[in-house]
């Protein structure tokens, strides 16, 4: 079968599925699996939050304002510029923060570009996006011989290329961050709090990460649909949401324990950004092992506040599935994204 004769079939499948989605009945099956989704994911946050010791957390969380301001502005820092990136491409108001509220909370607590694919569905489904089998067959990830598609119009490619994007960008500050950690002696506090085999694991990994990232840099013609520019605000955007959650996490762990040095929360914080974008097992339990390299004393501190906020996040988790349905029930249809 020649290439155009498989794409006019698959175009004839889509056409048919898009038909049916149209329907009544896919109407209710799809408001159905949305309410099994929202208990579902209530369901997984209830349990781990029925688990957490919550005397522990109220012991160790600060009751400081600046504190929840700056734990608060972290968490919903992400959502934001999620929003405000793709606004910029898809013309929609405050109504559908609600859309990546729930994009934050499937990526943590469902799998990892979970939220991505839930954001996609909606997008094709409110741009109205048509596959004609009679029409111009859509070029739905690859740039072809033009300087890119629009993101306005391909819902496919911006979130593909916003993955990536958002990728590269963590990546790019996760190596800036090692690279000043070096020069803070964080080379020594690794060589001190885990064993030499861990240690050329994690420096293997990361070596691995760039040389992915750089490949993906090579190949961009082949990799990425968005025009240059495009894909250059995304990038600027997500460094700068990288870089300022953070901050605003390292400036609440200093003020919840203001007894250990600024300059042993950044090298903490860095470290932990490291190890937390490293393909390898237990990394938790590495960066407890860092934890107590660098803090020795006050370890038992610094584990619980960690402990604290990850069950924090869990709660915020909850309250943002709430939220987004609040803001979804009330912006209704005023908010979906134009074609224009």
């Amino acid at each position: 079968m020649t290439d155009s004769r498989l794409l006019d079939r698959l175009m004839q499948v889509a056409g048919r599925a898009q038909a049916w989605a149209e329907s009544p009945l896919a109407s209710r099956i799809r408001k159905g699996f949305n309410a099994l989704l929202s208990i579902l994911i209530l369901m997984l946050l209830a349990r781990a939050i029925a688990q957490v010791g919550w005397h522990e957390v109220v012991a160790v969380v600060p009751a400081s304002a600046l504190f929840w301001i700056l734990f608060v502005s972290s968490y919903l820092l992400q959502p934001f510029m999620e929003w405000f990136i793709y606004r910029h491409w898809w013309k929609f108001g405050w109504g559908a923060m609600g859309i990546f509220l729930r994009m934050r909370v499937m990526n943590d607590a469902l799998f990892s570009y979970s939220g991505h694919t839930y954001l996609l569905v909606w997008a094709a489904r409110r741009m109205g996006i048509q596959f004609d089998p009679q029409g111009p067959k859509p070029k739905i990830f690859g740039r072809g011989d033009g300087p890119g598609v629009d993101p306005a119009k391909n819902p496919f490619a911006a979130v593909k290329d916003m993955a990536i994007t958002s990728g590269l960008a963590g990546n790019f500050a996760t190596l800036v961050l090692l690279l000043i950690t070096l020069t803070m002696d964080g080379a020594s506090v690794l060589s001190a709090a885990l064993d030499p085999r861990t240690l050329r694991i994690l420096t293997w990994s990361f070596v691995l990460m760039i040389l992915l990232n750089i490949g993906i840099l090579v190949f961009r013609g082949k990799v990425m649909s968005l025009p240059v520019k495009e894909n250059m605000f995304a990038f600027r955007w997500h460094l700068f949401r990288v870089l300022a959650v953070q901050a605003l996490l390292v400036g609440s762990w200093a003020v919840a324990l203001p007894g250990i040095t600024f300059q042993n929360w950044f090298l903490l914080g860095a470290l932990r950004m490291v190890i937390m974008r490293m393909p390898i097992p237990n990394k938790e339990i590495l960066f407890a092992a860092l934890a107590v390299s660098l803090t020795e004393d006050a370890s038992v501190e610094v584990a619980a506040l960690m402990a604290a906020q990850g069950a924090l996040q869990l709660v915020f988790h909850a309250l943002s599935w709430g939220a987004a349905a609040a803001l979804e029930a009330s912006a209704g249809q005023e908010d979906a994204p134009n074609r224009s």
